[in-house]
């Protein structure tokens, strides 16, 4: 997949992420939580679908492996999306059990916090990433 698209996807989801923290901050549960659902959907499905179509395309990975900044952003772009990911999915399943709904609050402080910490760390290292990446292609 293009890098660019993949950008411009991420930035409209970072957006989106932080509209349901306005909605969170003006206790409408409901929109923030169907919003995150979506997201955390959306972002999995997307996941599997650039690894999938860049295993099948058969894309090198080697602008992502030189020089060693380059490698250490992208191992941290990694490291932040998958805390991310994980974070996402245990608030969905947190979520997602009727039992927990009167545990919800205290059970997802932290994980939240981390997990939307790490979002944001994940994209902004995903945009040295693509800065680093676009511009020794050039």
């Amino acid at each position: 997949m293009d890098p660019l698209m993949l950008l411009v996807f991420q930035s409209i989801f970072l957006v989106l992420v932080l509209v349901s923290m306005a909605f969170r901050m003006k206790c409408n549960y409901l929109v923030h939580g169907i919003i995150l659902i979506v997201l955390i959907a959306v972002e999995w499905v997307a996941l599997i679908a650039v690894s999938v179509s860049s295993i099948l395309s058969g894309e090198s990975m080697q602008p992502l492996m030189e020089p060693l900044s380059t490698l250490i952003i992208f191992s941290l772009h990694g490291l932040f999306g998958f805390v991310a990911f994980i974070g996402g999915t245990m608030l969905l399943a947190l979520w997602w059990r009727p039992s927990s709904f009167t545990n919800f609050v205290a059970k997802s402080e932290m994980t939240w916090r981390v997990a939307l910490i790490s979002w944001i760390m994940s994209f902004v290292v995903g945009v040295l990433l693509y800065v680093a990446v676009t511009t020794t292609l050039l």
